[in-house]
C-alpha cells in the first residue's frame, strides 16, 4: 500500500495540484490511502511505517511531524509551489514585506532536509527546479527531477472529445481571489488592447473545458512564479492563442512550445514515468501489479432527492470506475427540482437505469426497492451510494472487488471524507475483535459508515419487518444502522473494514432527510438498537 498526503484532495478542491494528484493515484493498482496533512501524527505514521510514503502540498504538516518522516519513512515528494516560504510565494512575500529570506528560517530548513532525504523529488517546471538549486545547492542531484502536470486518461479523452472548431471571438480570464493568479492584471490588459474577453470561476472542471473549447484565446499573467499553470495547458490542449507573461514558468519548455499533439505526448507519459522511478524506491513494497478477474458483479444502487447540483458528480465517479463490471440503478424519490431530468441526461449505455417514483419513499424504503428491482443473484454485491455523494476516485470498485475475490468477505464498510471541508469522518472504524466474536454491534459505538456494500444473499436475510419502526413505515433516516447491524451480527469477521477511503459525504445538501433532524433520527437510533439480533451464520 502507500500513503499519499496532501493538504487537499479532489474531493475537497477541484486545482491544478488536486487534479494532478488524483491522475498520478489514478494511474497505479497499488491501493492507495489518502491522508490530509493536518492529520498526520507520529501514531499514524508507526501504523503504516512498513508502507510506501507521498507528500504533495503539505503545508499543513506540523514541524515536529517532518523531522518524524525525515527519520523514519521511505518516502516521495512532489513540490507543487514553495513550501519553504511561509507564504508559498517569494514574489508574494516580497510585496508583502519588502523581502523574502525563508530559506534561513526554521521552516525552511526543515522543508529543505525533508525534500533531501526524499528518494525523489519532482518539480513542476524546470525554472522551479532552478530556484531551488539556487537556495538549496545540496538539492542537485540525478533523482531531483521535473514532473509536470499529470492529466489521466479520462481527462484527456474528454478533452479530445470537445469541438474545437466553432471559436467565438472571446478571450477567457480566470477571475480568482489568488494573488499569484493575476485576475486584475489580466483584466486591465484586455481592456488597453481592446480585447473581448470575458471572466469566469466558480464553474465546474467540465465547464470550463467547454468555455476553453469555444473561446478563441486566454489571457494569463501571473503576478509570481506560477510552477506549472494547468489551466494554460488546457487551454492550448482546446485551441487558444495564449498571452502569457514569464511568471508562467513552464511557457518555454520544449514540450509546451511545439504542437498540440507534442504537448499530448509528453503529457501521457508523466505517470508512467512518475511510477517507474517510484517503484524501483519501494523494493518488496510493489506487489504484483496484475488487473484482477472482475468477477463480482456490482450493483450500485443511487437514491436520490433533490440533488440536481449533485447527481452529475455522483453519476460521473460511477462512470469513471476503471473496474466494469456493474450496473447502475439511479431512483429518483420525487424530487421536486430537476435532478431526474440531469441524472437522465448524463447516463448513457446499457449499464444505467434511472426511474422517477410515484410516490414518496424515503431512502431506506427506495434502497429497498430498488435492490429487489435490479433483480440481483446471490453472489451480486450491493453498492449504495447516495445521490448527493460520490466515489473518490476510479479504484474504488476495484478496491472491493480485491476484497470480496481474495477472502470469504460478506460486506464492507469504511473510511470517507467529508465535502467541502475535506475531514475524514472519524466515527468509521473497525470494529474491535472482542465486539465481533461477543456480536456485541448494536452496543457498541457506531462504526459501520461509508461505503455500504454487502452480498444479497446477505441482504436477503435482513427481515422486511426489522427495517419498519413502531409507526408500521421502513425507517425514513437512521437507515444505515437498521440496514447494517443485522448484517454485521449475521457476517461476523467475513465483515471488513476498507482503511482507504472510497467516499465523499457531501454534507452541503440541506434537502437530504438523513443528514438533519438529529434528535429524531436519535430516537430511531435507540428504537434499532433494541431490536432483537440476528445469529451468526
Amino acid at each position: 500500500m502507500i500513503v499519499f498526503v496532501q493538504d487537499l484532495f479532489v474531493q475537497d478542491y477541484v486545482g491544478g495540484g488536486e487534479l494532478t494528484t488524483q491522475a498520478i493515484i489514478d494511474a497505479t493498482k497499488i491501493p492507495v490511502l489518502t491522508v490530509h496533512s493536518q492529520k498526520v501524527t507520529k501514531q499514524i505514521i508507526d501504523e503504516h511505517q512498513d508502507k510506501y510514503w507521498i507528500f504533495g502540498n503539505c503545508a499543513g504538516l506540523p514541524n515536529d511531524i517532518i523531522l518524524y518522516a525525515c527519520k523514519n519513512l521511505n518516502y516521495t515528494v512532489i513540490e507543487y509551489d514553495y513550501k519553504f516560504c511561509s507564504y508559498r510565494l517569494p514574489e508574494k512575500h516580497i510585496a508583502s514585506e519588502g523581502k523574502c529570506d525563508c530559506q534561513n528560517s526554521q521552516r525552511g530548513k526543515l522543508f529543505s532536509i525533508f525534500f533531501a532525504k526524499a528518494n525523489n523529488l519532482w518539480f513542476m517546471s524546470a525554472a522551479q527546479r532552478q530556484i531551488y538549486y539556487d537556495l538549496f545547492p545540496f538539492l542537485e542531484k540525478p533523482t531531483t527531477r521535473v514532473l509536470s502536470s499529470v492529466f489521466n486518461n479520462q481527462t484527456i479523452e474528454y478533452i479530445n472529445s470537445l469541438d474545437q472548431n466553432e471559436k467565438d471571438n472571446v478571450w477567457l480570464i480566470q477571475d480568482s481571489p489568488s494573488w499569484v493568479k493575476g485576475s486584475n492584471k489580466a483584466v486591465e490588459y484586455a481592456i488597453q488592447k481592446e480585447i473581448p474577453y470575458e471572466t469566469f470561476s466558480g464553474v465546474e472542471y467540465s465547464a470550463m473545458l467547454k468555455k476553453f473549447a469555444k473561446a478563441k484565446g486566454f489571457i494569463f499573467l501571473p503576478e509570481g512564479s506560477d510552477t506549472c499553470p494547468r489551466t494554460v495547458i488546457e487551454a492550448k490542449l482546446l485551441g487558444c492563442e495564449l498571452i502569457l507573461n514569464d511568471n508562467v514558468q513552464h511557457k518555454n519548455e520544449d514540450w509546451f512550445t511545439g504542437s498540440r499533439e507534442h504537448a499530448l505526448e509528453y503529457l501521457q507519459t508523466r505517470a508512467d514515468i512518475f511510477w517507474s522511478e517510484t517503484y524501483k524506491h519501494m523494493g518488496s513494497k510493489v506487489p504484483q501489479i496484475h488487473q484482477e478477474p472482475e468477477d463480482t458483479r456490482f450493483k450500485i444502487i443511487v437514491p436520490v432527492y433533490n440533488s440536481e447540483n449533485w447527481i452529475s458528480r455522483t453519476i460521473e465517479s460511477v462512470q469513471d470506475q476503471k473496474y466494469e463490471n456493474y450496473e447502475c440503478y439511479v431512483s429518483d424519490d420525487m424530487s421536486t427540482d430537476n435532478t431526474f431530468q440531469v441524472a437522465e441526461r448524463f447516463t448513457t449505455g446499457d449499464k444505467f437505469s434511472v426511474v422517477k417514483c410515484s410516490n414518496k419513499k424515503y431512502a431506506l424504503k427506495n434502497i429497498y426497492d430498488t435492490i429487489l428491482e435490479s433483480k440481483p443473484s446471490p453472489e451480486d454485491v450491493i453498492v449504495v451510494l447516495d445521490g448527493d455523494d460520490w466515489f473518490p476516485n476510479c479504484n474504488v470498485l476495484s478496491q472491493l472487488n480485491h476484497y470480496y475475490k481474495n477472502s470469504d468477505c460478506l460486506m464492507t464498510y469504511g473510511s470517507f471524507a467529508r465535502f467541502p471541508d475535506g475531514g475524514i469522518g472519524e466515527e468509521a472504524s473497525e470494529y474491535p475483535q472482542e465486539i465481533i466474536e461477543n456480536n456485541n454491534f448494536r452496543s457498541d459505538k457506531w462504526r459501520a459508515s461509508h461505503l455500504k456494500t454487502f452480498k444479497f444473499s446477505l441482504w436477503d436475510k435482513v427481515k422486511k419487518e426489522d427495517l419498519i419502526n413502531k409507526e408500521g413505515n421502513f425507517y425514513e433516516i437512521s437507515y444505515d444502522q437498521v440496514m447494517m447491524l443485522p448484517m454485521l451480527e449475521m457476517a461476523g469477521s467475513r465483515s471488513k473494514f476498507v482503511p482507504e477511503v472510497t467516499y465523499v459525504y457531501n454534507v452541503t445538501n440541506p434537502n437530504a432527510v438523513n443528514k438533519t433532524k438529529a434528535q429524531k433520527q436519535y430516537e430511531y437510533m435507540l428504537e434499532i438498537r433494541k431490536k432483537q439480533k440476528y445469529d451468526r451464520l
